[in-house]
C-alpha cells in the first residue's frame, strides 16, 4: 500500500516491495557492482542487502562468473521486468 505525501508541486510516494525489486532488476540489466545499484535504485546498504538476497535467493538476479561480484539480471529477472512494465502501462490506462 503507498502512502501520497504532497509537497509543493511534487506528488511524493513511497516505494512498495515491488517496485524496488523493479528498480533493483533494471538497474542491474547489464550486470553492476552492489554499490551501483543502491545508487541506482535510490537504496541504502540495509534495504540493498535486504532485497538483493531476496532476488538472488528468487533467481532474479545472478552473480556473473570470474567477476568481482558483479550482479546481472536473470533470464528469470527479465521476464518478471517485463510483465511488471505491462501490468504498469495497463494499469495507467485506468488512472484518471
Amino acid at each position: 500500500m503507498k502512502t501520497g505525501v504532497r509537497m509543493g508541486n511534487l506528488n511524493w510516494q513511497r516505494r512498495g516491495r515491488v517496485e524496488i525489486l523493479a528498480d533493483i532488476l533494471a538497474a542491474s540489466v547489464e550486470g553492476v557492482r552492489g554499490t551501483h545499484i543502491m545508487y541506482k535504485a535510490n537504496l541504502n546498504f540495509a534495504q540493498r542487502k535486504r532485497y538483493l538476497t531476496e532476488a538472488l535467493n528468487a533467481g532474479l538476479i545472478g552473480v556473473r562468473v570470474n567477476s568481482p561480484l558483479v550482479y546481472a539480471t536473470t533470464e528469470k529477472g527479465h521476464d518478471w521486468l517485463k510483465n511488471y512494465r505491462k501490468l504498469i502501462d495497463s494499469s495507467e490506462a485506468f488512472s484518471t
